[in-house]
């Protein structure tokens, strides 16, 4: 029982002192502080300025805004803010819901295409690990999965460890698949 609190300790301690701080691209280097990338797991080769028009993002101001300092969509929304826009548009009848595969779906054919970002994680014996996927919400197919394992005891989970490492492969995979990104 005491090892099971102490290992419950360390996850609480490790969790708060997640930061989640905002960072701009590295001008000399194009990239976010820390790691320079995450294990990528998925890659599809697409042209990606063709879907660059409009990305979509959890709610809260971390992934809209670091989405955003990479400079390559034309507009980042996140999911509140689709909703409202669903409503604007008197879309509520065909979109009844946009917190779900169903309804991101059913938004991406009836008010405008775009592209999905969000995390998720995977569960392989003991570890965990954290995801940034970029799903293609017509067919709801990964298109990019960048992964960093959540090493809650000796590493510690961050930004530098994490989530700035994943970030920085989805420059990679843009830099990759496009041809107008310019930084």
């Amino acid at each position: 029982m005491y090892k099971l609190f102490a290992f419950a300790l360390v996850i609480f301690v490790s969790a708060c002192g997640t930061q989640l701080q905002v960072v701009e691209l590295d001008p000399d280097t194009g990239y976010f502080p820390g790691a320079r990338q995450a294990i990528v797991t998925t890659s599809m080769d697409i042209d990606l300025d063709k879907h660059k028009s409009l990305v979509l993002v959890p709610s809260g101001d971390f992934t809209s805004n670091m989405t955003k300092n990479i400079g390559y969509f034309d507009e980042v929304i996140t999911v509140a803010e689709l909703e409202k826009l669903v409503i604007l548009n008197n879309l509520t009848e065909e979109i009844p819901s946009v917190t779900n595969r169903i309804g991101i779906n059913k938004a991406a054919k009836s008010y405008k295409k775009f592209l999905w970002l969000r995390w998720d994680s995977r569960i392989v014996g003991n570890r965990e690990y954290m995801q940034l996927v970029l799903t293609d919400p017509i067919t709801l197919e990964d298109i990019f999965v960048s992964e960093t394992l959540l090493d809650h005891v000796w590493r510690g989970v961050n930004d530098k460890a994490n989530w700035y490492p994943m970030m920085n492969s989805l420059v990679d995979y843009i830099k990759k698949n496009s041809n107008t990104y310019q930084k």
